[in-house]
């Protein structure tokens, strides 16, 4: 098939410079948000992707990819992998060989690398983990980052992070079921799946939130925290997943509603 003659073309071997250049590491432990339409045209599509991020961090290290699924407490009885949803780099992640896939109801990740047992099974173990449940908190931890390829702080599930241990009035309410095991909860009747369930999402609330996590941009500009490039049509962001959440901390506590507004409720 002929290349679009208006978009860009990148290829694996570009965009793995381009990730070097923008300071990803061999070694590094990276949590991967991506857009594979961002770049233009990508020669090998994206696996390329895959493979480039793969390149840049090597042997020693582990590339994390989310493939969150979707669906009510009663689709559960359906097998993971009918039900992902995420976009084309992380499912073609999840189709190779060589990578561990999570099989969480509703947030598995797939992972290759050192750390990929570790962390798939953390983020398997909990029903709605978060702060220091999260697999995302212990990659803070040893200094694990996060790369946005084509896409912007909305993508960013490392914010939540930010959101959970900064005790936010709208992620907190179901705090006493962060340490709910998977087991725990399917073992559970359906209502109270779903009771349990739309409590998580914040339906409980007399208000929606409408993200803008996007702010955290200029924070972590000033902070000297992030880092930006450029690959085909494709805005890149790397950042430590530590930095984010200190960061992010000190804006909401001077504002709560640093990353979200409270909007009325739809009906």
């Amino acid at each position: 098939m002929a290349e679009k003659q208006d978009v860009p073309t990148v290829t694996r071997e570009e965009i793995a410079g381009a990730l070097f250049e923008l300071g990803l590491a061999p070694g590094d432990c990276v949590i991967v948000h991506a857009s594979l339409k961002s770049f233009g045209h990508v020669r090998g599509g994206a696996e390329a992707v895959v493979d480039a991020v793969l390149d840049v961090v090597g042997p020693r290290g582990t590339a994390v990819f989310p493939t969150f699924t979707g669906g009510a407490p009663e689709d559960l009885a359906k097998p993971v992998e009918g039900r992902i949803f995420t976009g084309a780099v992380p499912r073609a992640a999840r189709r190779r060989a060589d990578f561990l896939k999570g099989r969480h109801p509703f947030y598995s990740i797939c992972a290759k690398g050192p750390q990929a047992r570790e962390l798939v099974e953390l983020c398997d173990r909990y029903i709605f983990s978060a702060g220091e449940y999260k697999f995302l908190d212990l990659m803070s931890r040893r200094g694990g980052k996060a790369l946005l390829l084509g896409v912007g702080q909305n993508s960013n599930s490392s914010v939540h992070l930010v959101e959970e241990f900064g005790n936010l009035e709208y992620k907190v309410q179901d705090k006493p079921c962060w340490s709910l095991t998977v087991e725990e909860y399917l073992a559970m009747p359906l209502e109270e799946q779903h009771r349990l369930r739309r409590l998580n999402l914040g339906e409980n609330l007399d208000y929606d939130t409408v993200y803008h996590f996007e702010a955290l941009d200029d924070a972590l500009k000033r902070a000297r925290a992030i880092r930006f490039g450029k690959i085909g049509n494709a805005e890149l962001r790397l950042m430590k997943i530590a930095d984010v959440v200190r960061v992010g901390l000190d804006e909401v506590r001077r504002d709560p509603w640093f990353l979200r507004s409270k909007v009325q409720k739809s009906r």
